[in-house]
């Protein structure tokens, strides 16, 4: 790493690099397995070993000669699987969510309570709704709603 470079919790940032390897903390990672594979292919793009360190275990993802490792595709998809299984357990909507506002696109709730949600729709739109009308979907494992909108 060279140019201005600054240290934080997780590790440093630079502004120029060339890393060798990439070691990823799980919280790093996004729980959606589209998410992770996209957030993948970007650090792939830098030809670097990518690994993740999970209870001081560090679990090959990517190694820039052999393409994926399966033992860190299957971690991932645990890890996915264990965290929608939670989520249905929970079955409670929390803040941060995200919903799926069929016809319209994904919200993210914004304030939740037993009766009102609120959600912003595209970082513009704050949408209020019952919180009666947003179910989960076990087929999408997703919250749903549909377009209550006029």
């Amino acid at each position: 790493m060279w140019g201005t470079v600054v240290e934080h919790e997780r590790g440093w940032r630079a502004q120029l690099a060339y890393p060798k390897n990439l070691f990823l903390s799980p919280d790093a990672l996004p729980f959606t397995l589209a998410e992770i594979w996209l957030r993948l292919q970007a650090l792939t793009l830098y030809g670097s070993d990518i690994f993740v360190l999970d209870n001081d275990q560090t679990r090959s993802l990517w190694g820039k000669r052999s393409g994926f490792d399966p033992a860190g595709l299957d971690y991932l998809i645990e890890r996915s699987k264990g965290y929608y299984d939670q989520r249905q357990r929970d079955r409670n909507l929390k803040r941060g969510d995200r919903v799926a506002i069929l016809g319209r696109g994904i919200a993210v709730v914004e304030h939740v309570d037993e009766t009102e949600v609120e959600a912003l729709l595209g970082n513009k739109t704050i949408l209020g709704m019952r919180r009666n009308d947003i179910t989960w979907n076990r087929q999408n494992m997703r919250w749903e709603a549909k377009d209550l909108a006029p």
